[in-house]
């Protein structure tokens, strides 16, 4: 009996949601044709078989599925049939009964045989971590293929032993304040895509332990995590195909041979081994280092220069014009965008320009004003890509200086089989500004016929 007031009391809560939820849902489904009344008065909705019913509340939290038993008589267990756990950080609809009670009953009043999806993230201090290791435990019990857990805790909570060799498991999502303490055997067979986000780890070669026991796995997301008396990232995983790394000072070590994807957000090259990458499709690039990592860098590109797509971010670029890097051949990239804060026509043309024979697209974004002019007309050889393959250029944050101009001038003048030229305008200029850039750009010489301008005028409150 107790039981059963703990739920009703959950299922009264949420009725003015339900009500409002079903009246908007309803009018958009009728508008549709979705819900027609049959003779019987029942909905074709609620004649549809229990598991499509289910499939279709797995897309709602928790709260909002077992609201929806109190539609119709139909409706009032089909919720415990649902194989997903989806709850919410925003709990204080609660005014008789704690949320440690109502998961509680939430996982006494089920009847499904799976938990494929496992939601929580939470600010909520009411309950400890007994729950976590409850609620986490009782879905790797039932075959648990994904779990997403996000805490905000004045204390660390822990994970059961058992998450860590769970072979149905296929995506695991962890994050802030969790403890991942790695004792006891690491195998997740099944494991596929793995997040991780500022994490403490109970010792050095946790991390190492843990992507050494995930044979199959395919994407990694590591975000500055507090590991213990280390200062390295150790990645050596041959399946791995898609690497997302946000890391400040730490050692990097990667070595993953089928990798397609990479990205490196506000990460320092410091002692920096990367290895050849030859399946490698896309590298986006935000990296800092200072001179006495200036070696690392040249590795590092060589070990990307098999890329198609290079994204270079604004600090990026900065740094590397100034230390005037020169890069290697990248033969394989054909898409390649810049996030500058200045025009420097040696970094543009000579250091990477050339480099990049077979480049079909070129987008540049210029962010930021500077004062000091440093484009100045090359005088060197032209790039190879402007006179066989460059068919794109995209030139955004366009605000209509003299040394801009300049530059599209250049790319215009030598790009011989160039077809589109997309001018991105900033919104603050005055119409009579941009009437006069657009008479400019027109007069300046194309070396390609074909070459068509488009124009756009970017809202940056939009974006």
């Amino acid at each position: 009996m107790a039981n059963n007031n703990v739920v009703l009391c959950y299922f009264c809560s949420f009725s003015l949601l339900l009500s409002q939820m079903a009246k908007g849902c309803r009018s958009k489904c009728q508008k549709l044709g979705l819900i027609k009344r049959e003779p019987d008065g029942v909905d074709r909705i609620s004649n549809l078989p229990d598991d499509v019913i289910c499939h279709i509340l797995s897309f709602l939290s928790t709260k909002e599925v077992v609201a929806t038993s109190v539609l119709s008589t139909r409706w009032r267990s089909l919720w415990t049939l649902v194989p997903t756990l989806d709850f919410e950080d925003d709990w204080r609809c609660f005014l008789r009964t704690s949320f440690v009670n109502v998961v509680g009953n939430v996982l006494a009043q089920r009847k499904a045989k799976s938990i494929k999806r496992l939601n929580l993230s939470s600010y909520i201090k009411s309950y400890g971590p007994d729950l976590i290791h409850t609620l986490v435990s009782t879905a790797v019990a039932q075959n648990l293929a994904e779990l997403n857990l996000f805490l905000f805790y004045p204390f660390q909570a822990g994970l059961p032993s058992t998450l860590f060799t769970c072979r149905t498991i296929t995506v695991l999502k962890l994050g802030w304040t969790i403890n991942v303490n790695l004792t006891s055997s690491i195998y997740l067979p099944s494991l596929k895509i793995l997040h991780l986000y500022l994490l403490y780890f109970a010792n050095d070669d946790s991390l190492v332990r843990l992507l050494s026991g995930c044979p199959v796995l395919e994407e990694l997301c590591y975000e500055d995590m507090k590991l213990n008396n280390t200062t390295s990232l150790k990645v050596y995983v041959p399946s791995l195909k898609k690497l997302h790394v946000k890391s400040h000072d730490k050692i990097l070590h990667v070595d993953a041979p089928s990798l397609e994807y990479l990205q490196l957000e506000d990460t320092k090259i410091g002692s920096y081994f990367v290895g050849n990458f030859p399946m490698l499709q896309q590298a986006h690039v935000d990296i800092y280092f200072d001179q006495d990592g200036k070696e690392n860098v040249s590795k590092f590109f060589n070990g990307i220069h098999q890329s198609k797509l290079l994204s270079l971010s604004t600090y990026t670029t900065e740094v590397l014009t100034f230390a005037g890097f020169e890069f290697p051949e990248f033969s394989s990239l054909v898409h390649l965008k810049l996030h500058l804060s200045i025009l420097d026509s040696n970094f543009l043309i000579q250091l990477l320009l050339t480099k990049c024979p077979n480049l079909e697209v070129l987008d540049i974004a210029k962010i930021q004003d500077c004062s000091e002019r440093r484009w100045t007309q090359p005088t060197t050889l032209v790039p190879d890509c402007l006179f066989s393959s460059l068919t794109v250029f995209k030139f955004r944050e366009f605000k209509c200086s003299e040394e801009e101009l300049e530059f599209i001038g250049y790319i215009l003048e030598n790009g011989r089989v160039l077809r589109t030229l997309m001018i991105q305008m900033v919104h603050w200029l005055r119409p009579k500004k941009i009437s006069r850039a657009v008479s400019k750009l027109r007069a300046l010489p194309r070396a390609s016929k074909d070459c068509l301008i488009n124009y756009q005028i970017l809202d940056r409150r939009l974006t």
